[in-house]
C-alpha cells in the first residue's frame, strides 16, 4: 500500500527561490543551468542543487548535448499546478523599473508552459466564443466546425481524429495576471505553435513573455475581426 510522500512538494511551494525557477521554466522550452541562474540570480550550485530535487520528483525533463545539460518541466500537469499557484497569490507591487517593464509584457503576452496568456490569450478565447467558432457548456468547451475551418484557413492547423477525441483537445485555463479564462490543450499548443511559426509572435526578452509582431498586430487582428 503506499501514499501521498508531499514532503518534497511542499518544500518546492514554501520556498520562493525554487517556485521561482519553476516559473521561469514556464515557457516549456528546453533551459542550462546558466540560464536559469541568469534569470533568478541565484548561484550555479544552488541552480543544480534545486534542480535535481525536481528531478527526483519527475517534475523535469533533461536532456544532453555536448557538455550542455538542458532542463525543462516534464508535462502540462506540473504547469497547471505552478499556474494555480501564481493564480492564488496575492499581488505586491513592483518597484524597480526594469522589473516593472517585464511584468507589463507578460501581462500583455506570455507562454503558459505550450499555450498563449495573458491579455493576447484572454482575447483570443473571448473572441473565438464571440465569432462561435467555440462553444461553451457550463466549464466545458468544443470547437465548432466554424472554428476548426477558420484556424485551418488562417493558420493551416488540421487536427486528427485521436486529437480530437482526446480528453485534453479543449481546455480552459485560468490566467493568472488577467483572472479570465484562456485556452489550453491540444487546441491551444496547436495554435500558439502556429503563431510563432508564422511570425506572429516573437519572444522581446529572457522571459517567457511574447508580443505580437508588426505582421502580427495586422494578421491577429484581421483573424479574430479585432484590433490587438
Amino acid at each position: 500500500m503506499q501514499t501521498a510522500d508531499y514532503s518534497m512538494v511542499s518544500e518546492i511551494i514554501g520556498n520562493p527561490q525554487r517556485l521561482g525557477m519553476l516559473v521561469f521554466l514556464m515557457d516549456g522550452r528546453f533551459r542550462t543551468v546558466n540560464e536559469v541562474t541568469k534569470a533568478t540570480n541565484l548561484k550555479p550550485n544552488t541552480v543544480s542543487l534545486y534542480l535535481s530535487h525536481f528531478e527526483k520528483i519527475s517534475w523535469l525533463d533533461d536532456y544532453f548535448q555536448g557538455r550542455w545539460h538542458y532542463y525543462r518541466l516534464a508535462n502540462s500537469e506540473v504547469a497547471s499546478l505552478i499556474e494555480k499557484i501564481l493564480v492564488l497569490s496575492p499581488k505586491k507591487k513592483i518597484t524597480y523599473f526594469n522589473l516593472n517593464e517585464e511584468e507589463k509584457l507578460l501581462h500583455t503576452g506570455r507562454s503558459c508552459y505550450n499555450h498563449l496568456a495573458g491579455q493576447l490569450g484572454v482575447q483570443l478565447l473571448c473572441s473565438m466564443k464571440t465569432l462561435n467558432w467555440i462553444r461553451q457548456d457550463g466549464s466545458a468547451f468544443q470547437l465548432t466546425d466554424k472554428g476548426q475551418s477558420n484556424l485551418n484557413n488562417a493558420l493551416e492547423i488540421k487536427f486528427s481524429f485521436q486529437e480530437q477525441k482526446s480528453w485534453d483537445f479543449i481546455l480552459p485555463c485560468m490566467d493568472w495576471s488577467e483572472r479570465q479564462l484562456h485556452l489550453k490543450g491540444i487546441v491551444g499548443k496547436k495554435i500558439l505553435g502556429a503563431m510563432l511559426d508564422k511570425e506572429w509572435l516573437y519572444r522581446p526578452n529572457r522571459t517567457r513573455a511574447l508580443a505580437l509582431t508588426y505582421k502580427g498586430k495586422e494578421k491577429f487582428g484581421d483573424f479574430l475581426q479585432i484590433r490587438a
